[in-house]
C-alpha cells in the first residue's frame, strides 16, 4: 500500500516559495541611495527641523474701484420731443438736464445750410472732457471740475417725415460716471446753473440804474424774483454782468460815432469821449519879453519866397 500525502510538506514548499516571489521586489525597495542623494534628503529634513522665523503676511496691493455708474439716477433727456427752433431745444433740454443734477453744454456745430444756418448741434455734459493740473502758484484756489463724463448727445435738424424740418434730441451715451448735483448749503454748483440770461439781464439793468441797488440787494432781489431759475447766483456772478453790459454798451456807442463821423469805408475808428485821456491841466506861460526897435529884424515869414532880383 502507498503512503498517505503529506499535506504538511506541500504547505511548508508553499511557504518557502513565496519569499522567493517577493524577493527582487525587497530589493528593489531596500537598493542603497547614492551619496549626493542621501545629502540632499539630510538637508531637507535639517532644515523642517529647524525653527523658522516668523513671515511677514502677503502685502495686498490696492485695487482700482471701478467708477460708479450713475444711468438709472440721472436720466437722459427725452427724444420723443419735437421743437421748431434750436434755441427752444435747448432751452428744454437744460430745464431737464438740471431737474435731473447735471448740466449741458455745447461742444461743437456743423452741416450748414444754404443760408449758412446750422442743422446739427453736438452737445455733452459739463462735465466731460479730460481734467487738467493748475500750474499757478498757489494765489487762486483753481481745481477742475472734469470728470471725463462719456454722456454724449447730439441735436439735428431734419425734413425727412415724421420731423418736417423740426428739431429732435439723439442721445449717443446715457452714462455718467459723477455723482448728481443735490444742492444744499455750502454746495458747489456748476457754473451752468449760475449764467444769467437775457431776463436777467433786463432785470439787473433797471433795478441798478433806476432803484440805485446794491450787489447784495441785487442779488437777494434776482434770487426772489426768479424763484429757481437763479438761485445759485453770486455776487460775483452779478458784478461780471454788469461789467459786461457796461463794456456792451460802450461798444456800441463807439460803433455810432464812428459810423456818425466818419465815411463807411475809413480804415479807422473814431473812439468816443469817454476812452481818450482826460485833457492835460492849463499852466502859465511866460512870454519873451519885446527887442528894443534898433534890435528889432524883419520875419522872414512874412515874407515871400518869390525871388524877384535875378
Amino acid at each position: 500500500m502507498l503512503p498517505p500525502p503529506q499535506p504538511v510538506q506541500q504547505q511548508t514548499r508553499g511557504q518557502m516559495q513565496q519569499p522567493q516571489m517577493q524577493q527582487p521586489m525587497h530589493q528593489q525597495q531596500t537598493r542603497p541611495q547614492p551619496p549626493q542623494q542621501q545629502h540632499q534628503q539630510y538637508q531637507t529634513l535639517s532644515q523642517s527641523q529647524q525653527p523658522q522665523p516668523p513671515q511677514p503676511p502677503p502685502q495686498q496691493l490696492p485695487q482700482a474701484q471701478p467708477r460708479p455708474n450713475f444711468q438709472m439716477a440721472l436720466l437722459p433727456p427725452p427724444q420723443d420731443r419735437l421743437y421748431p427752433t434750436f434755441d427752444t431745444l435747448l432751452a428744454d433740454t437744460k430745464s431737464f438736464a438740471r431737474s435731473q443734477g447735471y448740466a449741458v453744454v455745447i461742444v461743437s456745430s456743423l452741416n450748414r445750410d444754404t443760408e449758412g444756418q446750422y442743422r446739427r448741434y453736438n452737445l455733452c455734459c459739463a462735465k466731460g472732457g479730460k481734467s487738467y493740473a493748475s500750474h499757478s502758484k498757489g494765489l487762486r484756489s483753481t481745481r477742475s471740475s472734469k470728470t471725463g463724463c462719456p454722456m454724449r448727445m447730439k441735436a439735428i435738424q431734419s425734413k425727412a417725415w415724421p420731423y418736417n424740418d423740426k428739431w429732435h434730441v439723439v442721445v449717443q451715451c446715457a452714462d455718467h460716471n459723477h455723482e448728481p448735483f443735490t444742492g444744499g448749503p455750502g454746495a458747489d454748483a456748476p457754473a451752468q446753473f449760475r449764467k444769467i440770461e437775457a431776463d436777467g439781464m433786463r432785470w439787473l439793468m433797471i433795478m441798478h440804474r433806476e432803484a440805485q441797488c446794491d450787489l447784495r440787494q441785487l442779488t437777494i432781489g434776482l434770487r426772489i424774483s426768479f424763484a429757481d431759475k437763479y438761485q445759485y447766483v453770486k455776487k460775483s456772478d452779478v458784478r461780471n454782468m454788469l461789467a459786461k453790459i457796461k463794456r456792451d454798451e460802450d461798444r456800441k456807442a463807439a460803433a455810432a460815432l464812428a459810423a456818425a463821423g466818419l465815411p463807411p469805408d475809413a480804415t479807422y475808428t473814431l473812439l468816443p469821449p469817454t476812452h481818450l485821456p482826460p485833457p492835460p491841466t492849463p499852466q502859465a506861460v511866460e512870454r519873451m519879453p519885446q527887442l528894443p526897435p534898433d534890435m528889432q529884424v524883419p520875419d522872414p515869414d512874412l515874407e515871400s519866397d518869390d525871388d524877384d532880383e535875378m
